[in-house]
């Protein structure tokens, strides 16, 4: 009686799975045609850190190294001096993304709105190397077309 039992019960179990089959085979398909098609995302993605700059193009971090003391793995390297105008302002801003989390605090605890979260999901590369983001990179991703970053003060 068991030998019935077992082969009733595989034949149970492959037509729950043939069932399974043909309702997604019959369903839509949800596939995009990557790169010609994109995902949309959503308003509050975050990808990673970039530098935002004022009117002029000029940086708005000072320096102050308040990014580096909240970042929890220890990714970021900020270096100042003085300024013309007697301002603190960055000399180097180096940002290693093989290890950043994408978690944001560098960006609440920035006290001069200079760093953004961007859209950015494409990060692949073929050497660790390419990963280290320096100054003039995250600016220019900052102003880059295409960038929503969202800051802080954002609703979303």
């Amino acid at each position: 009686m068991s030998y019935v039992r077992n082969v009733a019960n595989v034949v149970a179990t492959l037509l729950v799975g043939l069932r399974v089959t043909l309702r997604e085979w019959f369903s839509r398909s949800i596939t995009l045609q990557y790169p010609e098609q994109r995902w949309e995302l959503p308003r509050g993605y975050r990808g990673h850190p970039v530098l935002l700059s004022d009117e002029e193009g000029k940086t708005k971090c000072t320096a102050c190294g308040l990014c580096v003391r909240a970042c929890p793995t220890d990714v970021i390297t900020v270096k100042g001096a003085k300024g013309e105008d007697g301002k603190r302002v960055a000399t180097e801003w180096v940002l290693d993304m093989s290890r950043c989390i994408q978690c944001n605090l560098c960006v609440e605890a920035c006290k001069f709105d200079a760093l953004a979260m961007s859209d950015r999901y494409e990060l692949a590369c073929y050497r660790r190397e390419d990963l280290l983001y320096d100054m003039d990179t995250l600016l220019e991703l900052g102003r880059g077309d295409g960038v929503a970053a969202i800051t802080v003060g954002d609703k979303l």
